[in-house]
């Protein structure tokens, strides 16, 4: 249970400074709220509150025009996500009796049978793997993306991800790891991403949406209309037709939608023995079927909520602060004021091995040719010189390297043209990633701060000592 706070705090004289201190409450929000109240909703839980004790009417009004004056100064608003949404996406627009069959948990022992089955009777699913099991299974991946089933994104280890993010957990790693293996079935596409229990809040999606690895052109989180409820059938030690009967009830029903099963068990293994998912399948799809009922696969939905992030593009930030700009004969310089300005929004294409290669929003490529010379000139073809070494150096920043080997940075300290021309990392420029859609950054704490300076420093000495 969380303590009340003291209202005010007898240090110089001075109101306690809510906005600082929010970082340090358990349950903390992003959105401003007057300090009488502190509510934190969390999606599918009560609200959880902080009520303060009264204080008198003139040290109440002084304190909140002070904890007002803070908050503008210390905190963002809630921002529009274009990327991961910051509540899970529901009532999906479907046809009547129309199915989106999805698996959780896998890949399992018998997902590669289960996809065998689907293909057979002309049913597309998407897998949610979890990134642990997927690394064993390869194969069972390759066979599920042979069978034309769409693989997507179920976190690395199935943590409860609002509680993980109040704890600070990883998240991005969570997202980041499992792309790693299923990235290669996604290339072009985008991928899918359901939460683990889905459970989701604001706060997780903006941490995922600083990042470029583990947000651009990221769907989700994708929840359901009919619950997985077989994994719990088989925990009970019910059977396969009970379990189907509940399904078709709850289908009819609602006469259509997300449907949710499990091809694994990642946090229940005494229920691995007992799943009987596999023969779920092979009872219920025929009857639905037989019943009218047609399958579409999550890519073949034409609606809004999983369609927008296919528009996802960025801006990139130099050190200068300025944004990198397409210009009119075909170069680029560090010249745009804002992600807004005209040239200065890109697109991502991973590309396998750690490279990607950057295009404008209308179709033309980074590219360098060390035949010619170290400018950054755009080109309307991909070859060998639009590839570029991705070196994340933060979760908001990057370095690129180029084919020539030299990292991108610009003329001069000042700005200028972009050019392939830092021989060394530490020449490098660190290019901010700025999501047209808002992801949302936390503030570097002044520890932070110092810690980074600190690290400079050692550097520094490193290299003296050295010489």
């Amino acid at each position: 249970m969380l303590a009340a706070c003291p209202r005010r705090s007898v240090v110089s004289g001075k109101c306690f400074r809510w906005a600082t201190a929010r970082r340090s409450l358990f349950c903390s929000s992003s959105v401003w709220r007057s300090p009488r109240s502190i509510r934190c909703p969390t999606p599918r839980s009560p609200t959880c509150s902080i009520t303060a004790p009264r204080a008198s009417r003139a040290s109440t009004s002084r304190c909140l025009r002070d904890d007002a004056s803070d908050a503008r100064r210390t905190l963002r608003p809630p921002l529009k996500a274009d990327m991961f949404a910051l509540k899970n996406i529901e009532n999906i627009d479907l046809p009547s009796k129309t199915l989106c069959l999805t698996y959780d948990d896998g890949p399992g022992a018998e997902s590669a049978e289960i996809g065998r089955f689907l293909k057979a009777h002309g049913v597309r699913a998407t897998f949610f793997v979890v990134g642990k099991f997927a690394v064993d299974h390869p194969d069972v991946l390759d066979q599920l993306h042979a069978d034309g089933h769409i693989i997507g994104n179920h976190t690395f280890e199935h943590p409860d991800l609002p509680y993980y993010v109040s704890v600070n957990g990883d998240v991005r790693d969570q997202i980041i790891r499992t792309n790693t293996v299923i990235q290669k079935y996604n290339e072009g596409k985008p991928i899918y991403f359901r939460a683990t229990y889905g459970k989701w809040s604001p706060e997780v999606a903006r941490e995922l949406n600083v990042d470029m690895r583990s947000s651009f052109r990221h769907v989700g989180p994708v929840y359901w209309d009919v619950a997985g409820i077989d994994c719990h059938f088989w925990k009970q030690d019910k059977s396969v037709e009970e379990a189907a009967e509940a399904y078709l009830a709850d289908i009819v029903q609602k006469g259509g939608g997300v449907i949710v099963m499990h091809d694994g068990t990642a946090d229940m293994d005494t229920v691995a023995t007992k799943t009987r998912t596999l023969e779920l399948t092979r009872l219920l799809v025929p009857k639905l079927q037989a019943m009218g009922y047609r399958f579409v696969g999550l890519d073949e939905i034409d609606d809004r909520q999983l369609t927008s992030p296919l528009s996802d593009s960025f801006g990139l930030r130099g050190q200068n602060g300025r944004f990198m700009q397409a210009s009119d004969d075909g170069t680029l310089h560090w010249s745009g004021g804002s992600v807004d300005a005209p040239g200065t929004r890109f697109v991502m294409e991973p590309k396998g091995r750690g490279k990607i290669a950057l295009r404008t929003v209308d179709g033309r490529y980074l590219r360098v040719d060390p035949d010619v010379d170290e400018t950054v000139r755009l080109a309307a073809a991909l070859d060998v010189y639009a590839l570029f070494d991705n070196i994340p150096v933060n979760p908001s920043q990057i370095m690129l390297r180029s084919h020539n080997g030299n990292y991108l940075a610009a003329d001069s300290a000042k700005g200028g043209a972009l050019r392939a021309n830092a021989p060394f990392m530490r020449l490098a420029w660190r290019i901010g990633y700025v999501p047209t859609s808002g992801g949302y950054l936390k503030p570097v704490s002044f520890g932070q701060r110092l810690s980074n300076a600190r690290r400079a420093a050692l550097f520094v000495k490193s290299k003296l000592l050295q010489s």
